[in-house]
């Protein structure tokens, strides 16, 4: 066993840790980010304007954690605790109201599947990437983010990562619609979202009359012309797995682009600031969960080495640097979800955790099944 295989072993250690921990304080709850080292539950509640609530997006990434350490562990607690889970979340399969269906249904019942092969699990999965479909809007070519989807031109960089849903429907199904939705979805991002650059923006706005720009921006970042770490990260998965199942050429050059971007504005320990932009620079907040999610991208390279390269000295930086002491809830620590608001800075971030567990399981097993 190499020194980075021990690393990682160790790690993942950690991490599943941290999850028996958790499964026997959360019980029925869904995690969402860390307060002083313990974990702030959300309620598993559907996308409401008026009633806005920060986790409702989240509660796939506890599930998709039970089921990888169900993986690697074999221990039926984890498998049981992930349906009871998938069982609360099922309702929102039907929901339309919000692009974040990818992120509550392809860790838990996608994943889920591809651990049991469990019919049941792949019935809702399909249910649920049909609710995304609907939200594609063809005037202007993409999946709409939030609000009613015929009738809101929002977009945003998050998409991405909701596309894993309909890629993986694709090749369960065969089934074209959702491979056309995904690729339009992709060619759309790529083409207003992505800088010169390579930088992103977090926020596109489409007026549907013509199909012209509204306003471009940076929500959670810096500002308008910022670029925030985690929609960065965000769009080097996405196309990641977008070229790896269009195989169109345009998506790999985006993630060469994106990534030389990612590099060249990093510190050296490549775990991003929360904003490449922000002024204060080196002195603000760090982002773990875009180093994990960055990572997990660009270990879908299998036969790119570079990017296997890049992939492993982010690993290695975030597991000798990055991982929690004590008592804290969480498996990464230095996570930022929102700056600007002040929620969620140098805590633990259950996304982060969840793409973080995601990499180490796939360097460690899912190359050699």
């Amino acid at each position: 066993m190499s020194n980075r295989e021990k690393v990682y072993k160790f790690a993942l250690e950690h991490a599943l840790k941290k999850i028996e921990k958790n499964m026997k304080e959360l019980r029925d709850s869904f995690p969402f980010v860390t307060v002083n080292g313990k974990w702030e539950i959300c309620k598993d509640e559907d996308w409401d304007l008026n009633i806005f609530r920060d986790g409702y997006w989240c509660n796939g990434f506890w599930i998709g954690m039970l089921w990888l350490g169900y993986k690697v562990r074999k221990d039926t607690k984890y498998k049981r605790k992930a349906y009871e889970l998938c069982k609360i979340i099922e309702p929102r399969k039907n929901s339309n109201k919000t692009h974040d269906l990818g992120f509550l249904f392809h860790p838990s019942f996608c994943v889920g599947y591809e651990v049991t092969k469990d019919e049941y699990l792949k019935n809702i999965a399909l249910t649920a990437a049909d609710s995304l479909l609907s939200r594609f809007n063809d005037k202007i070519n993409a999946i709409t983010a939030l609000g009613e989807p015929q009738k809101s031109g929002l977009t945003a960089i998050d998409t991405m990562m909701n596309l894993p849903l309909l890629w993986w429907a694709y090749e369960k199904t065969g089934s074209k619609r959702y491979y056309d939705v995904a690729c339009k979805h992709a060619f759309t991002t790529m083409q207003y979202f992505v800088r010169k650059d390579g930088s992103t923006y977090h926020i596109v706005e489409f007026d549907l009359d013509n199909g012209g720009i509204k306003k471009k921006y940076t929500l959670q970042g810096y500002n308008d012309e910022s670029c925030w770490s985690r929609g960065q990260a965000w769009a080097i998965y996405g196309f990641a797995l977008a070229y790896k199942y269009a195989k169109k050429k345009e998506f790999l050059r985006t993630v060469e682009k994106l990534v030389d971007y990612y590099i060249a504005n990093c510190p050296p320990d490549y775990v991003p600031y929360w904003d490449f932009n922000d002024p204060e620079i080196p002195n603000t907040a760090r982002d773990s969960s875009a180093a994990a999610i960055t990572a997990g991208g660009l270990l879908e390279f299998s036969e790119e080495k570079k990017f296997g390269d890049i992939a492993s000295d982010i690993l290695d930086s975030v597991c000798k640097g990055y991982l929690t002491e004590g008592g804290g809830d969480g498996v990464l620590k230095h996570g930022c979800f929102n700056k600007l608001e002040g929620k969620g800075v140098d805590e633990s971030l259950i996304w982060g955790d969840y793409y973080f567990i995601e990499a180490l399981s796939k360097v460690l097993y899912s190359r050699k099944e």
